[in-house]
């Protein structure tokens, strides 16, 4: 009964892709590739509905799950044992899976596809299942068992396991283009851009900082951010891009209340120039509707009026809660909890417009030299690289 150590990757979306699924597949395998580098996984292989990565025997479980948690494009995946097995060692190899586990009920699970084993699925579980009832002692619970164990044969490959866990869901990442999320050091942007890299996008983050006028903490704290979500799409720029030049404009020459909107109208200006540079097709903001003063329906259109592309916004709908529990789960919280100083509260006004039109902010930066802002800015840009693992 040779046996060896295997992770199973089962995906949802991606199996409903039709004629573009070997596509998806192919960015998934190799998402799984460079994210498994350096834990003892082998290469991984795409088989029928899912994908199969071999595990050295010396291979540390705990890593190879974490990593494969935090892929975007894999609905779940099972840790346990495989190889050609004969009917007869099913049990065995099944008791082996579950024998050390606390249940009090069982279920058995068995999968096939495009394997001339002789058993169908019906009979495995049948007799796996009196199996392990006899050497166990517990009882058979079909509807909601304590423990399940599963078999899935696929050629002439059975795999064999227990512990099932939740993947990141979603698309593999690469696999929707490229965009650029306006990224500060608070709760909502990282939140934002890891929906997008769900959605299966790569991400340029921009960063803006009003330095020197304030200290370079909400730059450092932007950089911990990156270096945590680059744990989902392996590899990341980060461009943080001075906004104090054009503040002390704006903040000189154009009324008050509309500094906000003026200031987001910016940084929308000097993302779309860095998008164009990176070939990125839309920006992303970490925007909840009515959440602050420039995020009311009004300021969202007039800011959204200064980019050139399209603007997403995956949080536009989600209350705050929803966004820390998301935070939380991504690892990015605790950093953007940290106290720091952000680039919008330079020069803030004391009563931000919370309904801007269009005709007043134009006729605001009609004396503004807009194009020679966003040169510089982008000029002056520090640019840094990230790679995960």
């Amino acid at each position: 009964m040779p046996t060896r150590p295997y992770a199973i990757v089962h995906y949802h979306e991606i199996g409903l892709k039709g004629r573009n699924r070997s596509l998806f597949e192919n960015i998934l395998v190799r998402n799984l590739t460079t994210a498994l580098g350096g834990t003892g996984a082998g290469k991984p292989r795409k088989l029928p509905g899912r994908v199969l990565v071999p595990l050295e025997p010396e291979a540390n479980v705990e890593t190879v799950a974490g990593r494969l948690s935090r892929v975007f494009g894999v609905a779940n995946f099972g840790l346990g044992t495989g190889g050609r097995l004969d009917p007869e060692e099913l049990g065995d190899v099944a008791w082996e899976a579950v024998q050390d586990r606390d249940f009090a009920t069982f279920a058995i699970r068995a999968r096939k596809a495009h394997s001339e084993f002789p058993l169908s699925a019906r009979e495995i579980n049948e007799k796996v299942g009196a199996y392990v009832l006899e050497r166990s002692g517990k009882r058979v619970n079909l509807s909601e068992p304590d423990l399940t164990c599963h078999i899935e044969i696929v050629g002439d490959l059975v795999i064999v396991y227990a512990d099932r866990r939740k993947g990141g869901g979603g698309l593999p990442v690469g696999s929707s283009g490229k965009v650029v999320a306006l990224v500060s050091s608070g709760i909502d942007s990282p939140v934002a851009a890891a929906r997008i890299m769900r959605r299966g996008s790569r991400v340029v983050f921009a960063h803006f900082h009003s330095q020197p006028y304030t200290d370079a903490s909400s730059a450092r704290q932007a950089a911990e951010i990156v270096e945590i979500l680059t744990a989902h799409q392996y590899a990341s720029t980060l461009y943080l891009l001075p906004l104090a030049p054009a503040q002390q404009v704006i903040a000189a020459e154009c009324p008050e209340p509309l500094r906000t909107v003026l200031y987001r109208r910016m940084m929308m200006r000097i993302a779309t120039d860095v998008a164009r540079r990176e070939s990125a097709g839309a920006l992303v903001t970490g925007d909840s509707l009515g959440q602050v003063a420039s995020q009311t329906l009004e300021n969202l259109g007039v800011v959204e009026d200064a980019a050139g592309i399209p603007v997403l916004r995956p949080l536009v709908a989600r209350d705050k809660e929803e966004i820390v529990t998301e935070a939380n789960a991504l690892g990015t919280f605790g950093v953007s909890s940290a106290p720091c100083q952000e680039a919008c509260v330079l020069f803030e006004p004391k009563r931000p417009a919370t309904k801007a039109t269009i005709e007043q902010v134009r006729s605001a930066e009609s004396t503004l030299d807009l194009d020679g802002f966003v040169s510089a800015s982008v000029a002056a840009a520090k640019v840094r690289t990230f790679r995960f693992p």
